[in-house]
């Protein structure tokens, strides 16, 4: 039996693809896109801002496309959806840290 998945979903994608995206670019604002990382956004920021925010939210969209499927394959709970969207909010703190360090 499938749930509802659309509140875990878009948590994700707001954390991991919106958040994350837009903080990441502030802090290659701040510091340079060399302090990223990950070596495959700190190669998609060296191609521009826009690149990059199109790649991470392109690539976390496909994630979450896929989420309501594989958390029902594991029948995993709705707290771990949201668990993870807290890891990417916490990530998006981290960068804001950088931003006004």
């Amino acid at each position: 039996m499938s749930r509802d998945r659309r509140g875990e979903v878009t948590a994700i994608f707001t954390s991991h693809g919106v958040l994350d995206a837009a903080t990441t670019i502030l802090a290659a604002r701040a510091v340079g896109p060399s302090a990223e990382a990950n070596p495959i956004v700190r190669e998609l920021l060296a191609l521009g801002e826009l690149p990059a925010a199109v790649a991470i939210l392109a690539v976390v969209g496909l994630c979450c496309g896929a989420w309501p499927t594989a958390a029902d394959a594991v029948d995993a709970p709705t707290w771990v959806g949201f668990g993870i969207a807290t890891i990417g909010a916490a990530v998006a703190a981290v960068n804001l840290v950088v931003v006004f360090a």
